[in-house]
């Protein structure tokens, strides 16, 4: 299955994401992402959240529509977002694609990156998508696809990363250690279509950028 999970962050051109989202089995809506996903055209199938930042006129649009609402308090200790990535696996989500995961709290961008590592770690394949970047978490295979001089970053996360070997990107790392403290990853560049990249040991940030 896969799930959209809509935050409340920023999401930027909302054209650009529509073309690029992947098409969902299920969508939740995390709080006022609700109305990033009216303007998206994404139908909610859950809407949960503390409702702090929706006005109440919205939610009760869909409450009289019939779709399903979870209200959480306000003092708790997940965040909205997290709340719909743990219902998201709970169901069984084979892939999780997050937007409105970044936006000017930068500690709420940062947890949200967390959460990627919670769902690759349960071997699930999961995205933050915005209009200019899909930022994915991997200590496997990661194969990309992209256009020939597209920018993509590999950055380690949590500690140094091993890179076994990358294919189709204009910097190749061969048998190479992306330190922590040293982010030499940022803006390789793909050379051909179709990109590759296997992670020996670690945990490795990819971020592939439209610009």
């Amino acid at each position: 299955m896969k799930v959209i999970v809509v935050a409340n962050g920023d999401i930027g051109d909302r054209r650009k994401v529509k073309e690029i989202l992947p098409k969902a089995d299920y969508v939740i809506c995390a709080d006022g992402g609700l109305e990033h996903a009216e303007e998206l055209g994404l139908a909610p199938d859950l809407i949960l959240g503390d409702f702090d930042s929706l006005a109440g006129d919205i939610l009760q649009r869909y409450r009289d529509a019939g779709i399903p609402i979870k209200e959480y308090p306000q003092d708790k200790d997940k965040t909205d977002t997290q709340i719909a990535v743990d219902l998201a696996m709970d169901m069984g989500a084979s892939h999780v694609y997050i937007l409105g995961a970044f936006g000017s709290r930068w500690d709420h961008s940062y947890a949200n990156v967390m959460l990627l590592y919670k769902l690759a770690s349960s071997n699930i394949e999961a995205q933050i998508i915005d209009d200019h970047n899909t930022v994915m978490l991997s200590n496997g295979v990661v194969r990309l696809t992209g256009q020939v001089g597209q920018f993509v970053s590999l950055l380690p996360f949590g500690g140094d990363v091993h890179i076994a070997y990358t294919q189709g990107l204009k910097y190749p790392l061969i048998d190479k250690w992306l330190p922590l403290d040293f982010p030499y990853g940022v803006s390789n560049v793909f050379v051909r279509p179709n990109a590759e990249i296997r992670v020996g040991s670690g945990w490795l940030i990819v971020v592939k950028a439209r610009d």
